[in-house]
């Protein structure tokens, strides 16, 4: 079978792009059963912040206790530009899950845009010891978020 060159380029491509869209965090199974919770996840791909977080907060009805749930909607508040709802839902992720990773990164920019760049430097350090010895997405997002910050 004969490969080229633009072949390869499309696969990479969309290599690339699965990446991007899966740094918003996975659905853990338990979740997947919830149409809200899908469906909040797709329009936090098309960026549609309103429409994820009305979904969100409808599934918190039924999943109150889902850390990826309360990492959704704090991601979806702070690109809203509400920071206060974001770190009240970041910090019930992490009260739930203590680890979850994508709520730390996020967490850690929330910190950033809210000019607070020490603890955002404490939700790095969490990370580095998370993703340690194998560096994690989550790991470089926030050292570029926090780069970006100080320039």
């Amino acid at each position: 079978m004969i490969f080229t060159k633009t072949f390869f380029i499309s696969l990479l491509s969309s290599c690339f792009i699965t990446l991007a869209q899966a740094n918003l965090g996975d659905i853990d199974e338990d979740d997947l059963d919830n149409p809200l919770i899908v469906e909040g996840k797709e329009l936090l791909q098309n960026e549609d912040w309103p429409a994820a977080i009305a979904r969100f907060e409808s599934a918190l009805d039924t999943t109150p206790n889902s850390a990826d749930l309360h990492n959704f909607l704090g991601y979806a508040y702070r690109k809203s530009g509400d920071l206060d709802k974001a770190f009240l839902h970041y910090d019930k992720a992490l009260e739930i899950n203590p680890d979850h990773k994508a709520a730390i990164e996020y967490l850690g920019e929330a910190y950033i845009a809210n000019g607070d760049l020490a603890n955002a430097m404490a939700q790095l350090q969490k990370l580095k010891r998370l993703c340690s010895p194998i560096p994690c997405e989550e790991l470089r997002e926030l050292e570029q978020a926090l780069e970006n910050a100080s320039r």
